[in-house]
């Protein structure tokens, strides 16, 4: 199987982080929290990087990269008790 051409992330910082508060939290509630889902750099489909090594055109009206995201999931809360 062929290798995959490495590429460089160029934008964008390294690492993101936060602190969140929420001040309506009611400890004695249930709730959930849905995380965003982070971006990740575009990342150039597998036609565009056969089509460069063949040294041929990308195929008309395909994209040359997609945009994927990150997968996450929520967070659930239950009170004590």
């Amino acid at each position: 199987m062929p290798r995959r051409p490495s590429s460089t992330n160029t934008i964008g910082a390294a690492e993101l982080a936060t602190v969140w508060t929420d001040p309506d939290f009611d400890p004695a509630e249930r709730g959930f929290l849905l995380r965003p889902r982070p971006r990740d750099p575009d990342t150039r489909r597998w036609s565009t990087i056969d089509a460069v090594r063949l040294g041929v055109p990308v195929p008309n009206g395909l994209p040359v990269s997609i945009q994927e995201r990150a997968w996450t999931s929520p967070i659930w809360y239950t009170p004590a008790g």
